[in-house]
């Protein structure tokens, strides 16, 4: 007989899954300001435009709540679904440069629980376990949540429609198909580099749904799905013409030859790229640790054969983990891993699927895959976490700098002055000066070079250590200086 669980257990389930969830947001964001140790410009822009958004409505080019931004001097568009995801947390919680970075350790945490609860109806709770924890031990996945940036935000939508899929295979309910559709669509505008995945992924559920219906109900199940995910393809000319490349690159897409063409799709199952040496791009990897953890592979061997054998929506896994660069010799990504993170849901599915089948046949071989991993897991963290920050300096410098401006706002409004920064300081900062100075100081604060008078009541920032006419003003700075006038 089943007894009822009383409240006093529920409410220990409930302590205990905060507590998992608390201590995974510290994990995930512990040294998140030391590592890597300075911002990208991808990252200065994004937060700088996140600060005026939150605070004006209008972008950097003074647009009101337009759907892309043009940042980096005009050269690149920032992605709806990111821009306004940090918009809101800044309006919410403020424009911090941890709150920048946190904003992916949240996106890893709420696809951590998508995970988990896919996983749970694929293979039950503690199978389920097993899949959130291959997930979140990803190497890619800890680099992501590292970074203000995009890359990591496709991730909850993946399985959202995964999770659809599965859902309207068991139920045959069409709303579940709406579901999937609506959420790659958004995926769809979430990253640059899913411009190229959306589209084969269409094909692939609308080829799934054939195989799994009469032509007639194939055709109402495909209506469904497209209903979700037609209104943001039917957007794409409306958008192109306010936003001109926005969505298409016109630039970037190139065809040589059918060899040029599936290169950089075959590189993206590269083995010593997926399991060592990592993305291309420095900031995206260690260096020798791959976007996967190795231990892993074998798991995703045995789940392969497994998925092979079982067929139907095992089959439409694997396909959205093999179809998705297909179209990326369009752009010539050639082992480029932080554009590749919407199949890492696909691979813990199928790794956990392995991981099943060791443990009916030998579970001495799946203790000592999992035992390897933690080590091999260990030797990642430690590495990123203590080693790789250094290497990071060369690229970014380092973020001492926005203390400087945390000084300069905190004393402005302690002796009621307008605050100033040198002009010099604020074309060598960028798009990460602009975030710093919006984040700390406020809109209000303005430039001026050192060579000009400074206003009566105004407090300057400089790079000078002394400026004649101007006294300096005792501050904890590390970079700057701070001036007031005579």
């Amino acid at each position: 007989r089943k007894f009822p669980i009383s409240h006093m257990e529920k409410a220990v389930k409930a302590v205990l899954v905060i507590a998992v969830f608390v201590f995974l947001g510290w994990f995930f964001s512990y040294r998140i300001l030391n590592t890597p140790l300075g911002l990208t410009a991808d990252e200065g822009a994004f937060a700088y435009n996140a600060v005026l958004l939150s605070q004006t409505g209008r972008d950097e080019n003074n647009r009101l709540l337009p759907v892309f931004v043009l940042s980096l001097n005009g050269s690149d568009w920032r992605q709806p679904v990111t821009q306004y995801y940090m918009a809101l947390f800044f309006k919410i919680f403020g424009p911090s440069v941890f709150n920048l970075r946190f904003t992916s350790v949240v996106i890893t945490l709420v696809s951590a629980i998508l995970l988990f609860i896919l996983s749970r109806h694929l293979f039950g709770r503690n199978m389920a376990i097993l899949a959130t924890g291959i997930f979140l031990t990803t190497p890619l996945i800890m680099i992501q949540s590292h970074l203000g940036l995009d890359n990591i935000m496709p991730v909850p939508f993946t399985i959202i429609w995964l999770l659809g899929l599965y859902l309207f295979t068991q139920t045959r309910k069409n709303k579940f198909l709406y579901l999937a559709g609506v959420s790659l669509g958004i995926a769809f505008y979430s990253y640059k580099g899913m411009r190229a995945t959306v589209p084969v992924w269409y094909l692939l559920t609308a080829f799934y749904l054939f195989t799994q219906e009469t032509f007639p109900k194939f055709i109402r199940r495909l209506l469904a799905f497209s209903l979700g995910i037609g209104p943001f393809f039917l957007a794409i000319p409306w958008l192109e013409s306010l936003y001109p490349g926005a969505v298409f690159d016109r630039h970037t897409f190139n065809w040589n030859s059918i060899y040029t063409f599936l290169y950089p799709y075959f590189s993206s199952f590269d083995i010593s790229f997926l399991f060592i040496q990592g993305d291309a791009t420095a900031w995206h990897s260690t260096g020798r640790h791959g976007m996967m953890l190795l231990a892993t592979l074998p798991l995703f061997v045995f789940g392969l054969y497994q998925a092979f054998r079982k067929k139907g929506y095992w089959y439409f896994v694997v396909a959205s983990f093999f179809t998705a660069p297909l179209l990326f010799g369009f752009v010539g990504s050639v082992h480029r891993a932080s554009r590749l993170m919407s199949i890492i849901p696909s691979y813990a599915l199928i790794s956990v699927l392995g991981a099943v089948w060791l443990w009916s046949k030998k579970k001495i071989i799946l203790v000592a895959i999992i035992f390897a991993s933690i080590i091999n897991y260990w030797d990642f963290v430690k590495f990123y976490w203590y080693q790789y920050p250094e290497l990071t300096r060369i690229w970014f410098g380092d973020m001492v700098a926005y203390q400087d401006y945390q000084a300069l706002g905190i004393q402005a409004k302690k002796l009621h002055r307008q605050p100033y920064i040198s002009t010099q300081i604020v074309s060598g900062q960028g798009h990460s000066g602009r975030y710093f100075a919006a984040a700390y100081v406020g809109l209000a604060v303005k430039q001026l070079a050192d060579s000009d008078p400074l206003p009566p009541n105004s407090l300057l920032m400089s790079q000078r250590e002394e400026i004649p006419g101007l006294i300096p003003l005792p501050a904890d700075t590390r970079l700057y200086h701070l001036f007031i006038a005579r």
